[in-house]
């Protein structure tokens, strides 16, 4: 496939750039000229790749920061699956071909070989963006799923202290900072000693599930900023959530990552396909659709001029 330039989106005071050769990722997504996406140290070098990431190094490696989709799979490939697998899915850093645009949108489409297609639809929203997301299998056999929204925060948003607003009855479902689950499922926001729902200076390098999220909407308050992050479709009845404020230092973390996943998900872990616990089948000829959008509303609209950080209060 021809190499295809990124596209540049903009509506009123929000803009992006999507970027058809890496997985169709959203990146430098402004609002009213404060980025809210996190970015890579390394992004600025990072080429498109031929070939799926075969392991999670190479595919961080790849990353840009952004929102992308995560698909056929999310987390570790699985050896065993009947279909080859990447680290977090073939489609998320794969080419994906621009379908249709206008000025504040942009459709994309990604097939594989064995008859899996996703069509997706980016668009700016009066504070933010979103994406309609439609999957269908023309395949002869039945295909196992982990679908997620790689959906992570960061820029001018995490300038400040955040306290997470996360619907009553959500479940957590404690993961190792691999993914993998650990110990027992525990309501919102589990020990108040564990600060699950604080995010600030002191906030640990982590991952969890989140459970049975209803409705669909997760959102982050500080005195600077309100965001939400919410889907629809029953596709995704989990998130997960990762914080990554600084504190990793090895590389090529290197202290330099300030991130924030809020990540709508079909499976609340990262272990991919390989661990059977609420994977998605979708059978020959089946189709699956959703959306995601992401709002940020400053306390201010003044553009800034400084770098994120995360002072605890």
């Amino acid at each position: 496939m021809t190499a295809q330039p990124a596209v540049h989106l903009e509506r009123g005071g929000i803009s992006a750039r999507v970027l058809p050769d890496e997985g169709g990722v959203l990146l430098d997504l402004l609002v009213h000229g404060r980025p809210v996406l996190a970015t890579t140290p390394w992004a600025a070098t990072v080429q498109p790749a031929a070939r799926p990431a075969g392991d999670e190094p190479t595919w961080v490696g790849r990353w840009r920061g952004g929102w992308q989709l995560c698909f056929p799979t999310a987390g570790q490939p699985n050896p065993a699956a009947a279909v080859p697998e990447g680290f977090h899915g073939a489609a998320s850093q794969a080419p994906w071909l621009e379908v249709a645009r206008t000025a504040d949108s942009v459709a994309l489409g990604w097939a594989d070989r064995d008859g899996l297609s996703a069509e997706r639809v980016w668009r700016l929203t009066d504070d933010g963006a979103a994406v309609a997301t439609r999957v269908h299998n023309a395949g002869p056999g039945v295909r196992v799923l982990v679908i997620a929204e790689h959906l992570i925060i960061g820029g001018d948003v995490l300038a400040g202290p955040l306290e997470l607003e996360v619907p009553e009855g959500t479940l957590l479902r404690p993961l190792d900072y691999a993914g993998l689950p650990e110990g027992a499922l525990r309501g919102w926001p589990g020990d108040p000693a564990d600060r699950w729902a604080s995010v600030d200076a002191a906030t640990p390098a982590r991952v969890t599930g989140l459970a049975a999220v209803q409705p669909q909407r997760i959102g982050a308050r500080g005195a600077h900023v309100a965001v939400t992050v919410e889907w629809q479709g029953a596709a995704l009845p989990h998130a997960l959530l990762w914080e990554e404020l600084g504190v990793s230092t090895e590389p090529p973390w290197n202290g330099q990552v300030v991130a924030l996943g809020i990540e709508p998900t079909s499976t609340p872990h990262g272990a991919g396909t390989a661990l059977d616990a609420e994977l998605v089948r979708l059978p020959p000829g089946g189709s699956l659709e959703w959306g995601a959008a992401l709002g940020v509303r400053w306390a201010s609209t003044t553009a800034s001029d400084h770098s994120p950080s995360t002072e605890a209060p």
